[in-house]
């Protein structure tokens, strides 16, 4: 559970307060659930994460530092920004932007004989978000059914940089870098709120 104290905090306490203040760390595992995750599977959780309302629905903030593949060890850990969102019956998919990393992974994957998993929307009905993002999973039905035409056409139009992904039990987003002052928390939170009372 989540510390007792940290559920009384002012709206107004700075989440940066949050973060650095000792008596409110709770040591949740933040990386609880999402280790299935693409990209997270090696994740490292600081050992504090806070947990806030949006929208009726509770969701937990943390960093997340990910282990290296290298095998010589001198790969750089790569952090995230997490928040993961409870919630069950979503159809298991993931969505993020277009970049180097994700179309060598595209080769990568075919060279290996991966099953595609990629799924393709209409870029004459939904122009901005097949330009800038791409959406992976293995059924697309339910998949099209969560996300309806005004979500995609939001996520199009909204262009956040980070990546979107689901399993059986929670909605999580997550970007590079860290939540290490006021304003990196601040912002990362009004994306997540944003995606939040959107989507969920």
């Amino acid at each position: 559970m989540a510390n007792p104290s940290l559920m009384q905090i002012s709206s107004s306490t700075s989440a940066r307060d949050i973060l650095t203040n000792p008596s409110l760390r709770s040591y949740i595992k933040g990386s609880e659930g999402i280790t299935d995750i693409e990209g997270l599977e090696r994740g490292t959780d600081d050992p504090f994460a806070f947990t806030c309302s949006m929208h009726s629905k509770d969701v937990m903030i943390f960093d997340l530092s990910v282990s290296s593949q290298r095998a010589d060890d001198k790969g750089n850990d790569v952090h995230y920004k997490v928040a993961k969102i409870a919630t069950q019956g979503l159809p298991r998919f993931s969505l993020g932007r277009h970049s180097v990393v994700n179309a060598v992974q595209n080769v990568v994957d075919k060279m290996i004989g991966k099953p595609k998993s990629s799924i393709e929307v209409d870029p004459r009905t939904y122009p901005e978000f097949a330009k800038h993002y791409w959406l992976k999973g293995s059924d697309s039905g339910p998949i099209l059914a969560f996300l309806s035409p005004g979500k995609i056409t939001f996520l199009g139009n909204t262009k956040f940089e980070g990546i979107i992904a689901t399993n059986s039990q929670y909605f999580v987003y997550f970007e590079s870098g860290r939540l290490q002052s006021d304003k990196d928390c601040d912002t990362f939170i009004a994306t997540v709120e944003t995606l939040v009372s959107n989507l969920l």
